[in-house]
C-alpha cells in the first residue's frame, strides 16, 4: 500500500472536476430533452386544435369583384 499523502486521501482536484463537468453536462442534456419533449407534445396538441376549428368553420365565400364605375361624360 502506497503512503498517505494528499492524492490517494483526498483524490484528485482534477478529477473530481471531470466528475462534476460530466454530471453536469448528463444533468442539462436530460432537462433540454424533457423541454424538447414538452414543447413538441404541446405543439401538436395545438395543431390538432386548429385543424378541428378548420374543419368546423364553413368554406368562405368567393370574393366578388366590384364593378367599375364608368366616368360620367363632362357637357
Amino acid at each position: 500500500m502506497a503512503p498517505p499523502n494528499k492524492d490517494n486521501l483526498f483524490g484528485s482536484k482534477r478529477e473530481a472536476a471531470l466528475v462534476k463537468s460530466s454530471q453536469l453536462d448528463s444533468t442539462v442534456k436530460e432537462i433540454i430533452a424533457s423541454e424538447q419533449m414538452t414543447r413538441e407534445r404541446k405543439t401538436a396538441r395545438l395543431r390538432e386544435l386548429r385543424l378541428e376549428k378548420e374543419a368546423l368553420q364553413p368554406p368562405p365565400e368567393p370574393k366578388t369583384k366590384a364593378k367599375r364605375k364608368t366616368a360620367k361624360a363632362v357637357k
